[in-house]
């Protein structure tokens, strides 16, 4: 119903890690790919070959019991959520669908001939109108499951949005009068017990995009991406690529 549209972010800090795992690996391959953990908890993969789609990866990870479980993303700020603003409808819009009846953009909304998400990204909510959420996960167009979601309000108050009819999708209808939104909290069904918080500085808006970065946050089928901490201090994948980074000296 809505639009899913790119979004940037900013470096934020990462939480510290195993010091004992800190330092540089190289896979066992006949090219080999660079491995950094650091003890602040960042990652970089490095060295990668030309046809990956960027020069290297960077992110959060932590040591569960004998796995190391990678964030690939979560460095940045949000944690793996951004606010996204899609470019408003103009009137050049509205000449290529008027007609019939359609003389005004709301009414070419309204007849679903330009989208929703365009024209309520930008517009204040009016009293009585439910705010609207659109969750979404524009790189890999992945559903983003059952996440739960919740608005903190200017008085502190927080209110949990319900399930849209479509996924991702969320409305919280009773609202008090001039309810100004600050903040918008997602928790992940992988993290039930976390609350990933983006601040909102437009609080009346009707509606508010995020876009979601699956390896961050832990979308992706099959869950985290993860390696295995073997007894000579390497790092090894159990997935069929059986990918082996051993550390360097």
């Amino acid at each position: 119903m809505y639009a899913t549209l790119p979004a940037t972010s900013v470096v934020a800090a990462c939480l510290p890690a195993d010091a004992s795992l800190a330092a540089r690996y190289a896979s066992v391959a006949d090219a080999p790919v660079s491995l950094s953990l650091s003890q602040d908890g960042r990652f970089r993969v490095y060295d990668l070959p030309a046809s990956a789609p960027a020069p290297e990866v960077t992110g959060c990870w932590r040591r569960e019991g004998d796995r190391v479980v990678f964030a690939p993303g979560a460095d940045q700020d949000g944690e793996g959520i951004e606010r996204v603003m899609p470019e408003p409808l103009t009137q050049a819009d509205l000449a290529a669908v008027r007609g019939d009846g359609i003389e005004t953009l709301a009414q070419a909304v309204d007849a679903g001939l330009l989208p929703a998400a365009r024209a309520w990204a930008h517009q204040a909510r009016q009293a009585g109108e439910p705010v609207r959420v659109k969750v979404f996960e524009s790189k890999l167009g992945l559903a983003v499951g059952e996440v739960k979601l919740v608005l903190r309000l200017a008085g502190g108050q927080q209110i949990e949005a319900s399930p849209g009819s479509g996924d991702g999708e969320f409305e919280a209808a009773s609202l008090p009068a001039g309810a100004a939104v600050t903040a918008i909290g997602l928790r992940f069904p992988r993290e039930p017990e976390r609350m990933r918080w983006l601040t909102t500085t437009d609080p009346t808006k009707l509606l508010y995009l995020i876009d979601v970065d699956a390896l961050a946050v832990g979308v992706l089928p099959g869950g985290p991406l993860t390696l295995i901490v073997q007894a000579d201090g390497s790092l090894r994948s159990d997935t069929p690529d059986r990918i082996h980074f051993k550390r360097e000296p």
